[in-house]
């Protein structure tokens, strides 16, 4: 059903409790207008792309004044970070607003850039207007690749300055996904040995993104992970077919419903590059080491199926979390050749 006002927003995450979230109201801008918009993006949710623009939808996006009963989350996360686990993650500049039904199925908002979390750290919580287009525009190019992503709906800039190697003007990122769950969510509930919270989490999930997927029996959390890995493999398929580069696949960037997250460092291999250099091809400068290269995602996606397994042990028998995992390499290679042939016909 398409929206018709920010007033239909729900957020279903509550449901969770709040050991996986942190209530944060947003920071807003001085005199927002609206940049950029994907003009298909806003379709989805029903929206003319001009209405991103003026009254209650540019408060909602600039942060300016929230719809009665809207409750803004910061998600609380952890994960491994250039293969090194990191506890203390969660969104330092990312609020889900809540979410609407759509003719395409439930999808959430949030907004990038709205201000320092508890997760921050000593980070500004803002977004740089650079950032915020460059991910519109990959996410824009993938969405047209039929490549499962985040859609970038619109950037809200204000008058704020923030300093990105040189300064430039403050933005917000409005973004559209089914979930904005990822492995690291997971893996925050194993570090802090939290059981439960592995079973509601793994139970949401199934509930919200993959009932018609997985039964609501005993072995339930196994068939998710099954389905979980299964998604990872077809999206890195999806990826490499593409000539595309997340950039910085640590596992807190790992969606849970097998879409492409956080496209900051994303880019795409150049035209230019030849087959010996393409499979080294690394799209953020601080991958030093290649860890993140082209060539290397495919080995990644396993990597961080394995250690989502490792979560999701104390709540799944051995060898299930083995017989997941064994999932990935074929159906990665197989979904590959898929979409190779039919580039190439």
């Amino acid at each position: 059903m398409p929206a018709t006002s920010p007033s239909a927003l729900r957020q279903p995450l509550l449901a969770l409790g709040p050991r996986f979230y942190e209530p944060v109201a947003p920071k807003p801008l001085t005199n927002p207008e609206l940049i950029a918009c994907d003009g298909d993006a806003a379709a989805l949710i029903g929206l003319d792309p001009e209405a991103c623009g003026a009254g209650d939808w540019l408060a909602l996006f600039s942060a300016e004044r929230l719809p009665a009963g809207c409750r803004p989350l910061a998600l609380d996360y952890a994960g491994h970070q250039f293969g090194r686990f990191n506890p203390f993650l969660g969104d330092g500049r990312v609020l889900v607003l809540g979410g609407l039904d759509t003719d395409q199925g439930w999808l959430e908002l949030s907004l990038k850039g709205a201000g320092r979390t508890p997760y921050a750290r000593e980070a500004d919580g803002r977004a740089g207007l650079t950032e915020c287009l460059h991910e519109l525009a990959i996410s824009r190019r993938l969405a047209g690749l039929g490549i499962p992503t985040a859609r970038c709906l619109c950037v809200i800039a204000g008058d704020e300055q923030v300093d990105r190697r040189g300064f430039e003007r403050a933005a917000i990122l409005v973004r559209l996904a089914p979930s904005h769950l990822r492995f690291g969510s997971f893996e925050n509930c194993y570090f802090k040995r939290d059981t439960e919270g592995l079973r509601v989490l793994a139970d949401y999930l199934i509930e919200h993104h993959y009932s018609g997927r997985v039964p609501d029996d005993s072995d339930r959390h196994a068939a998710l992970l099954q389905a979980m890995v299964t998604d990872t493999a077809d999206l890195v398929a999806h990826w490499q077919a593409a000539g595309f580069v997340h950039g910085m696949m640590n596992t807190d960037n790992q969606s849970a419903v097998g879409i492409t997250l956080d496209l900051g460092a994303a880019a795409f291999v150049p035209e230019d590059c030849d087959s010996s250099r393409r499979d080294a091809f690394v799209a953020s400068p601080v991958d030093e080491k290649g860890r993140y290269a082209f060539g290397e995602q495919p080995t990644l996606g396993l990597w961080n199926c394995n250690v989502l397994a490792r979560a999701l042990s104390p709540i799944i028998p051995a060898e299930a979390l083995r017989a997941a995992l064994r999932i990935y390499e074929p159906r990665y290679l197989e979904q590959f050749e898929a979409r190779c042939s039919a580039g190439r016909r």
